[in-house]
């Protein structure tokens, strides 16, 4: 039976009886190919793992020290440099004139070489958009390509939301003195973001015109934090051939369907990336080649009509069982509330004096965001 298509990210849950084929039960160290291929001025990232069984959770172990090069169709080389922990990149000029193949050489000595792919040209993206129900927001796209040529699209987007925590100090303790803190210092405020977690695919061949109207492509609930002060997502579109798009496909319906023995089975993934010294080995993964089209969406929390969230740090406004008085004049207690390693405190000014509150009070930055404030934010 050959190589069963599952991209391993997919976990096992509750009672359900799950499908596992023989290929995955057995372990199977193949390569996976994760990228696109893309002019200037986005870079390229290719990125190169190894696939791991259905119920192991650790990610794929990634592929050191490939020589990556991409070749085209006039004779130009151009090489993709490892950046770390399998991920390769550059800036690539590329043109639609030329056809384009990726060629990997592993140091266990294997080659690999993807078919010979058209550079796509991506339409821009016409507008977002979100509309407000009861319990979210829905996020659509609208695009176009007035040519007819694009047909099939692909979307990405990575969201990214502000929130804050209960406390604002303006105070550190640095070398047993109280310093005010600078901007950047601030941990008041902080930023989280995320990568799409599912494929998101359009098709516009059985329309008389290449037209994609009122996709959505993202749903918020309003009983999280992404809109509790700021919400933002930008959306990156792919332009792609007829077979990325029927593997992009496949790969949904694996993803999404794969579970019960009453699910429909997974299918086969058609690659077109091939292990040049061994022909039999699955390679994971498929080469596209096309310009990116991106645009961002802000939504602010004054926008809203209603909000169910319920903020993270509601046991802080019990302030008395958070906060800790701190004398001048105690520096034992300076020292294990604000110095000691792994403390769980943080200097507070209030009412004429220096209290410590506890961390996930005060500081945005033990909810696992960063006060870094992204350059695009308002």
């Amino acid at each position: 039976m050959k190589l069963i298509c599952v991209f391993l990210f997919l976990a096992c849950s509750g009672c359900k009886e799950y499908y596992e084929p023989p290929s995955v039960k057995n372990n199977p160290d193949y390569l996976v190919v994760d990228g696109i291929l893309s002019g200037a001025p986005d870079s390229t990232y290719i990125k190169l793992t190894h696939t791991r069984n259905l119920r192991d959770t650790a990610p794929g172990s990634p592929e050191l020290n490939a020589i990556v090069m991409v070749q085209g169709d006039q004779n130009t080389f151009i090489p993709l440099h490892e950046i770390g922990n399998g991920l390769y990149g550059n800036l690539l000029p590329l043109n639609t004139a030329e056809k384009y193949r990726l060629t990997i050489s592993t140091t266990s000595g294997k080659q690999y070489t993807s078919d010979l792919i058209p550079y796509r040209q991506t339409p821009p993206i016409d507008s977002l958009s979100w509309e407000e129900d009861t319990t979210g927001i829905s996020f659509f796209i609208n695009t176009h390509d007035p040519q007819n040529n694009t047909t099939y699209y692909r979307w990405q987007y990575e969201e990214t939301w502000q929130y804050h925590t209960y406390l604002l100090t303006n105070f550190d303790y640095v070398n047993d003195s109280v310093v005010k803190r600078t901007d950047d210092q601030m941990i008041y405020n902080c930023w989280k973001s995320n990568l799409s977690p599912t494929v998101l695919l359009a098709s516009t061949s059985r329309l008389s015109q290449d037209v994609v109207s009122h996709f959505q492509f993202n749903y918020v609930s309003k009983s999280t934090e992404e809109l509790a002060v700021m919400y933002s997502v930008s959306v990156s579109q792919y332009a792609m051939t007829s077979d990325a798009f029927q593997y992009w496909t496949n790969l949904k319906k694996n993803s999404e369907q794969l579970g019960t023995l009453f699910d429909a089975q997974p299918s086969e993934l058609n690659s077109n990336i091939h292990c040049s010294t061994n022909p039999s080995e699955p390679v994971m993964g498929f080469l596209s080649a096309s310009t990116i089209q991106k645009k961002r969406i802000f939504v602010s929390v004054n926008q809203l009509r209603s909000l169910n969230y319920q903020p993270y740090y509601l046991p802080c406004q019990t302030l008395g069982e958070v906060t800790i008085g701190i004398s001048a004049n105690d520096p034992q207690k300076i020292y294990e509330y604000l110095v000691m390693p792994k403390h769980l405190f943080t200097l507070w000014y209030y009412d004429g004096a220096y209290h410590a509150a506890q961390n996930f009070c005060i500081d945005c930055r033990d909810h696992g965001g960063r006060n870094a404030k992204p350059s695009y934010w308002p």
